[in-house]
């Protein structure tokens, strides 16, 4: 009798450690998408693969961009697409067709990205506009990758923010490193 009384016991164990397996494997594969990320504003992710398919298809286009600004751009675009849909101050223009027509196969990203940095050259933000961006700026939850650095606000448009590091050098020396000896 006492066998068979350990075997439901047992069948418990294994169970709630198979339970435990599968919420920790379910977990984990947000926390491997947000790792994965560029970055990540208002809950959406940007991956890293999608900054660097931009990147090398501005690259090809003759369309000079460092990663970051890529990544700023990325961070800027639905912040400031949301900001002129409300007006209607800015469309998708003339030098937005012209810049898409020269990267065969652009991919959505890479429209985002061509997007805000033509509505930001055309300058056709209203005060109202830039209103609504810094507000929504304000109150975005935006995580940045290490990789590019953090977000570090600005007063200057046309962004207010940029990306990049706030401390140049990621080794930082030890506290109580031994001076060097000559041999």
């Amino acid at each position: 009798m006492k066998a068979r009384s350990a075997q439901p016991a047992r069948r418990v164990a294994v169970l709630g450690i198979a339970a435990i397996g599968a919420a920790s494997l379910l977990g984990g594969c947000g926390f491997e998408t947000r790792q994965q990320a560029a970055a990540v504003v208002n809950g959406q992710v940007i991956s890293e693969s999608d900054v660097q398919q931009t990147y090398d298809q501005l690259k090809a286009a003759k369309l000079d961009f460092a990663e970051n600004i890529v990544v700023t751009a990325l961070v800027a675009a639905p912040l400031l697409k949301d900001a002129v849909s409300k007006s209607g101050s800015w469309q998708p223009d003339e030098t937005y067709a012209s810049v898409i027509a020269s990267i065969p196969g652009a991919t959505d990203t890479t429209k985002e990205f061509v997007e805000a940095v033509a509505l930001i050259q055309s300058q056709k933000m209203t005060p109202a506009d830039v209103d609504a961006y810094r507000a929504d700026l304000k109150k975005a939850d935006i995580s940045i990758n290490p990789k590019y650095g953090s977000v570090v606000p600005s007063n200057e448009g046309p962004v207010y923010f940029t990306i990049g590091q706030t401390t140049p050098n990621w080794v930082k020396p030890a506290a109580n490193a031994a001076p060097a000896t000559a041999q």
